[in-house]
């Protein structure tokens, strides 16, 4: 078969990353968009609705298991993968899809980052199939390219807003090139559009609801909370390691070798490079104000590299050097990988940040108040477990040292700041809290409240009756735990506990009620700490 190598890579792919999910949990957002799939709706908070909707597919087919919603993943990822080369394939030919293929599997973010479920991928694979369609329909103008357009850009933008950006580019690219510019008046490429809109309209339906509460939100992160400049060093940056260095070099180096073909508006390589180049003038801009920028939004400039280079290195470069080229980029993809992998389960470096906040917690530990007034003078973040026992030593007597030394440095520790911990141990934890709760009478519980969404939402995955979670800190996302329902049931609180003061004080300015401590959940991996939660049942009124 033709395609076998291209099947070899696939397997290849499926099999490395279904080995390494064995050792992973699903990641808090991943299992909070599980929840959504619980409560299916014509739109959410924060996001359109098709990743749930999906999630609801999936789980009804094989049920509600980390394996599952992991193979869901991973086939995601696959179907990229696979659409990408199908569409270099038509274009280009095998060997073109092949090196196309392979310079995909050498980023990180479609290597390491297949190993978690979220919204970008269905949008991805919608995204593909319209841009491929484009690209047919300029050089086959027929009205049912821009039909199926319609669909597929209309169900992208179910999976994920900047989807609207695909439009943005179509019609940009029309008015760049004069010898397509007549399209302008194409009745049939707004029929499209309308296509779209039509699919779009249960999103529309749902904010009109809700006062339009996310677009605004989306308005609010794209646009403003962040100094002028403040996040584009570090969206650039994250970019350029998420996606590969060497790629964006030849990718600004492809652009020179296609000039020829940049200067006619039905050419394929016009087509991808516009709507490619668009998305990162886009996000880049919007890094200069937005509060949040995601490097991995880059990921259609790199998808388009990839297409365009996959044929252009045939030409541009010798086979020999192809090979080196390639091959040394998956290495460093791989060496990057086991990095990140082995840090995940066992760390290389001494990195921690330490800081306390919860003062009340050490004084029902039973520090005295002359202990607790000396560490209260510490008002800095130490970031080795090292130099924090240091700066005890020299802080405390050597009597109050060996006391409550171990005491201090449990209750300073920032565990959420390795984001690595989130993907460990939720099974544990789960079982540990459950352990708890049955301990306390307490076992069957509706609603787990936490300040951090994703903290319930992961919990809620791994207790046995699947509580619904509930958000202090974003009350507009809780539409399947409304907070009389909370009150009036039977519910638990839980918070980390560096953070358990802060979040106590936040329940209460919500909730109005009092909470009965029910006991703590301390989940380590050998000797280290993966996460400490403190329990409370909250008591009805």
């Amino acid at each position: 078969m033709k395609h076998t190598p291209a099947l070899a890579v696939l397997s290849v792919h499926f099999l490395s990353f279904y080995v390494i999910n064995q050792f992973l949990n699903p990641h808090p957002d991943m299992l909070d968009h599980w929840v959504w799939s619980r409560f299916l709706s014509m739109s959410y908070y924060e996001h359109p609705p098709m990743i749930a909707w999906l999630i609801r597919i999936i789980t009804m087919i094989g049920g509600h298991s980390e394996s599952i919603l992991e193979i869901g993943s991973q086939l995601f990822t696959l179907s990229i993968l696979t659409l990408i080369y199908v569409g270099t394939f038509f274009l280009y030919g095998r060997n073109a899809a092949l090196v196309t293929l392979l310079i995909l599997c050498s980023m990180p973010y479609f290597t390491l980052g297949s190993i978690f479920l979220h919204i970008t991928q269905p949008f991805l694979i919608f995204w593909i199939i319209s841009l491929f369609l484009l690209i047919r329909y300029h050089s086959q103008p027929e009205k049912k390219w821009l039909l199926l357009i319609g669909i597929f850009a209309g169900f992208g933008a179910l999976s994920k807003y900047i989807m609207l950006l695909f439009y943005v580019g179509l019609f940009l690219h029309i008015l760049i090139y004069s010898n397509i510019r007549r399209e302008i008046n194409n009745p049939w490429l707004y029929f499209s559009g309308i296509l779209s809109l039509i699919i779009f309209i249960p999103v529309i339906l749902w904010n009109a609801q809700h006062d339009w509460i996310s677009f605004r939100w989306q308005l609010e992160k794209g646009a403003t909370g962040s100094d002028f400049g403040e996040n584009t060093l570090a969206f650039t940056t994250g970019h350029l390691i998420l996606f590969s260095p060497v790629w964006a070099i030849y990718g600004v180096v492809s652009i020179w070798w296609l000039r020829d073909r940049l200067k006619d508006g039905k050419q394929a390589e016009s087509v991808i490079t516009v709507l490619s180049i668009f998305p990162l003038l886009f996000f880049t801009l919007m890094s200069l104000k937005g509060s949040i920028s995601d490097p991995h939004w880059a990921n259609l400039f790199y998808i388009g590299i990839a297409i365009l280079l996959g044929n252009e290195l045939l030409f541009q470069v010798k086979k020999k050097t192809i090979y080196i080229l390639i091959t040394t980029v998956l290495l460093i993809n791989v060496a990057l990988i086991g990095t990140v992998f082995m840090h995940t389960i066992s760390p290389l470096i001494d990195w921690m940040p330490h800081k306390l906040k919860n003062f009340k917690y050490l004084k029902q530990q039973g520090l005295t108040e002359t202990t607790i007034s000396k560490l209260k003078k510490i008002d800095e973040h130490f970031y080795s477990r090292n130099e924090y026992i240091s700066h005890l030593k020299d802080l405390l007597t050597p009597e109050e040292f060996q006391i409550h030394n171990e005491l201090i440095q449990k209750s300073a520790m920032d565990l959420s700041a390795d984001r690595l911990t989130r993907i460990l141990k939720w099974d544990i934890t789960g079982r540990q809290l459950q352990n708890l709760l049955v301990e306390n009478e307490f076992p069957h519980i509706s609603y787990i409240v936490s300040r951090e969404y994703q903290l319930s939402s992961a919990l809620s995955f791994y207790l046995p009756n699947r509580p619904w979670p509930h958000s202090i800190e974003k009350s507009e996302r809780n539409l399947w735990s409304p907070i009389e329902k909370v009150k009036s049931d039977k519910s638990i609180f839980v918070c980390e506990l560096q953070e358990c003061q802060g979040a106590m004080e936040d329940f209460y300015n919500r909730f109005k009620m009092n909470l009965n401590y029910l006991g703590e959940v301390e989940t380590r991996s050998r000797y280290r700490l993966i996460r400490i939660l403190q329990v409370y049942s909250i008591l009805q009124r």
